[in-house]
């Protein structure tokens, strides 16, 4: 690999041993896939820091690196943990026993030392300092939707990162020059197009599923392109889903991706929409223990459509609990009176935090969502989870007045 007279400066370990450790993990990474030479990053989003997940190894892994003074080259954000930091108490369902309380805030203490900000939230995209990099600039990011995001939505390049690799490549502020990086790979050469008929609506629950059904189509290399009618805010399910589903990086979409889309394709594939209907259909639920809304953590804009929606309703009496998670900055943005409705149906908001990195007290649980990467990865851990759209959930926790 080609390396610049300061990337080799730094290997030598003239600006200390664990930038140079770090430099060495990603040279060998890129050598490893091909990669002809590394690429300088402008941001570094770092996954897999949840104690629940990694317990005492990796609590020791990073403190190690922080004991040895290792510093973030380039600003870096940082994945959800395993409970509120101010109320580890907050929710019945999750546990946060002395031993995790311990190691979670051992783990943020050394991340804060090497100069992380200290976001705790799986949607970096949704960061004011994030949203402001400019397309076609480099990050190394570790956490699969927002992996997916960056790259279709706001025009970044990243690879799917592993915690540790994007961990490294903050501290070295590069990454190796390889996959989303380069632009001939981040050509679609197959098309998706949803038919349907006019009015049809992808909401969250079913741009969820079309993202799905799109990782189980796509079999080429490049990313796919999707042609249909996807925001932002419902993209955010869709690519969820993609990443949790699948290894796909980058679904272009028209429209929504700043690049350029090519004019032809080797591929092109329709989509029924009634196969989504039908695959949203076989994932509902009857009776369920939870309602819930956040993986990814949800914006404030998705809270307060929930919110609408629920206002036109009555809190039923025998109803499922509401559990809401999102990132302190979102929380801060959602209304007095979105919040006074959530209350009323004894909702419960937690920040920093999310069931699929937390420990939940109670098994079996039943749970309704409509992400369908809280549905993936929950029912791994051994919940019954259903997929439905917002409205349906609001139906499960309020009457018609």
């Amino acid at each position: 690999m080609y390396l610049t007279a300061e990337e080799e400066r730094v290997l030598r370990g003239e600006e200390g041993e664990a930038r140079a450790k770090a430099l060495e993990v990603i040279v060998k990474v890129g050598e490893a896939l091909g990669a002809e030479r590394l690429q300088p990053i402008v941001h570094a989003h770092v996954s897999g820091v949840s104690y629940n997940n990694i317990g005492e190894p990796g609590r020791k892994f990073i403190e190690d690196l922080a004991n040895m003074g290792a510093r973030f080259s380039v600003p870096t954000t940082v994945n959800p943990i395993g409970f509120d930091l101010e109320a580890p108490e907050a929710f019945d369902l999750i546990s946060a026993d002395r031993e995790v309380l311990e190691g979670q805030r051992a783990i943020v203490s050394a991340l804060h030392r090497m100069g992380a900000s200290l976001t705790l939230t799986c949607t970096p995209y949704y960061i004011p300092s994030v949203r402001g990099l400019r397309p076609g600039q480099s990050v190394a990011w570790g956490e699969s939707n927002a992996v997916v995001y960056a790259n279709s939505v706001l025009g970044l390049r990243t690879n799917r990162e592993g915690g540790p690799v994007a961990l490294m490549a903050a501290i070295a502020g590069r990454t190796y020059y390889y996959g989303m990086h380069v632009p001939e790979f981040r050509r679609p050469r197959a098309a998706y197009r949803l038919e349907a008929p006019g009015g049809y609506r992808l909401d969250y629950a079913r741009a969820a599923v079309l993202g799905r059904v799109l990782v189980r189509l796509h079999r080429g290399e490049g990313p796919p392109l999707l042609d249909a009618s996807v925001d932002r805010e419902t993209f955010k399910e869709l690519g969820a889903a993609v990443g949790a589903e699948g290894d796909i990086a980058m679904v272009f979409v028209p429209g929504l991706t700043p690049e350029e889309p090519p004019s032809r394709f080797e591929e092109v594939v329709t989509i029924d929409y009634r196969d989504v209907e039908a695959e949203l259909e076989s994932m509902r639920l009857d009776d369920v223990d939870l309602v819930y809304v956040g993986c990814p953590h949800a914006s404030a804009e998705e809270v307060e459509a929930l919110a609408r929606e629920l206002s036109r309703l009555k809190p039923k009496g025998n109803r499922p609990q509401l559990l809401i998670t999102t990132s302190r900055d979102e929380e801060r943005r959602i209304s007095p009176e979105a919040m006074a409705v959530l209350r009323e149906y004894g909702a419960v908001v937690l920040r920093d935090t999310c069931l699929i990195v937390s420990k939940l007290r109670r098994e079996g649980l039943r749970v309704a969502t409509y992400s369908y990467k809280a549905m993936f990865y929950l029912s791994r851990h051994g919940l019954r989870v259903g997929l439905e759209s917002m409205e349906e959930l609001a139906r499960r926790l309020g009457s018609e007045a």
